[in-house]
């Protein structure tokens, strides 16, 4: 296994060659990318960087949800696209999130035409050597519209795609915020695990206590977070990161666990993030060899 990141906001403050410098100093293996960039590959590459996930467009993600046949054709063209783009060269995961243009869209509608959409979406990845790896992140309150975040939706997923060209990114932190025991899940999916994100979820009792998770009526939550509950770099949340990786070593998982930072106390600058990128570096190489 390796330790990678994607990449934060106040990165682009420096240029990605002192990005990827900073990286390799950093002790990181690993970075994932926002689009299939030549430049930005090779530039990765040649800091001895490996490319950990590109990521499919997020507006195709979208039209593959909608009841639109002209959109559907539209995000299946922009989705191909993506996908010989990355194994052109020479990558092969690919990391997306499925949630609809209309976030009171029901998730079962959602369903529904992603089963008519997405196979051409799995088999002209397959046929290429791509993985696609799904996010589990639930989506915005109140509706919580995205797909594939619960062991439900998984289940029913993959008995309609079965194909190994379509897995997880298996991101813990989301599964602790909505009460789901992560261990089961990954007990049960691991092998379909395909890229791991390293970012971990803490609960805030007090405010728990003075409202629920209804979240404050006269407070502003801190960013990544509804109150109570935050996001967190690993280690200063709830997940056991020495089990987690233990766990996908049971199921030969051999590829990166990738820093996603969002937690507001390493957000506002880039020394701040690349203080959070650094911590979280440290806590996972306890755990991932």
């Amino acid at each position: 296994m390796k330790i990678g990141f994607r990449i934060p906001g106040k990165a682009r403050e420096i240029s990605f060659g002192e990005l990827c410098a900073w990286a390799r100093e950093a002790g990181f293996g690993s970075i994932d990318l926002a689009a299939p960039d030549p430049e930005s590959i090779q530039a990765a590459q040649s800091a001895g960087l490996e490319i950990g996930t590109i990521d499919l467009p997020v507006p195709a993600m979208k039209n593959l949800l909608s009841p639109d046949a002209e959109k559907q054709k539209a995000g299946l063209q922009s989705a191909r696209e993506a996908i010989d783009g990355a194994a052109a060269h020479g990558c092969y995961r690919m990391f997306f999130v499925l949630f609809p243009e209309e976030f009171s869209q029901k998730r079962s509608e959602s369903f529904a035409v992603w089963k008519e959409t997405f196979p051409a979406v799995v088999a002209h990845a397959e046929a290429r050597g791509v993985r696609l790896a799904l996010e589990g992140w639930p989506g915005p309150a109140p509706h919580y519209p995205a797909l594939g975040c619960t062991p439900e939706m998984w289940r029913a997923m993959f008995a309609a795609i079965p194909s190994a060209a379509f897995g997880l990114n298996f991101d813990p932190s989301h599964l602790v915020r909505i009460g789901i025991d992560w261990r089961r899940a990954l007990d049960e999916f691991g092998d379909r695990v395909i890229h791991v994100h390293g970012k971990d979820t803490d609960f805030d009792s007090e405010r728990l206590y003075e409202h629920g998770n209804l979240g404050p009526t006269f407070r502003k939550s801190v960013g990544f977070s509804e109150g109570w509950w935050r996001y967190t770099i690993p280690g200063d949340g709830l997940v056991d990161w020495c089990r987690l990786t233990g766990r996908l070593e049971d199921f030969g998982f051999n590829g990166v666990v990738s820093v996603e930072l969002e937690d507001y106390r390493y957000n506002d600058t880039w020394a701040l993030q690349a203080d959070g990128l650094r911590r979280s570096q440290q806590h996972l190489a306890r755990w991932v060899r």
